[in-house]
């Protein structure tokens, strides 16, 4: 897709923006980093703890927790991720858009092509 043209008077909205992904994303990779780290480093220097069973009759350790664990973080990670783009993020490019729209500066780039599809679909 090409890059939409930004009018000049649009540049502290298109900061701001910056400034929330860039938190946004250096703030979850920090964390999940943390967490893959943190558990890497309990393999490392305490495996014996990985090992110990969840009670006495049972068969499963903290490790596969602790795995399983890390896992539903990282879903959980993506989810809020998610969820704040969809809420935070994406009005601010809305907006811009809008903005751009209403000026005038912005060229016709919503439409999908369609001049690969007929030449893909003949052959």
């Amino acid at each position: 897709m090409p890059a939409l043209p930004i009018a000049p008077d649009s540049d502290a909205p298109l900061a701001n923006l910056k400034k929330v992904r860039l938190r946004l994303s250096l703030g979850l990779t920090l964390l999940t980093l943390s967490a893959y780290f943190g558990f890497i480093l309990l393999v490392a220097f305490d495996p014996h703890w990985l090992t110990l069973p969840l009670s006495t009759e049972s068969r499963m350790t903290t490790g596969i927790v602790m795995g399983i664990g890390l896992y539903w973080f990282c879903v959980a990670v993506t989810g809020f991720y998610t969820w704040y783009a969809n809420h935070h993020i994406d009005p601010l490019l809305r907006e811009m858009q809008q903005a751009t729209d209403a000026d005038g500066t912005r060229a016709q780039v919503d439409q999908p092509s369609t001049a690969g599809a007929t030449a893909s679909s003949s052959a």
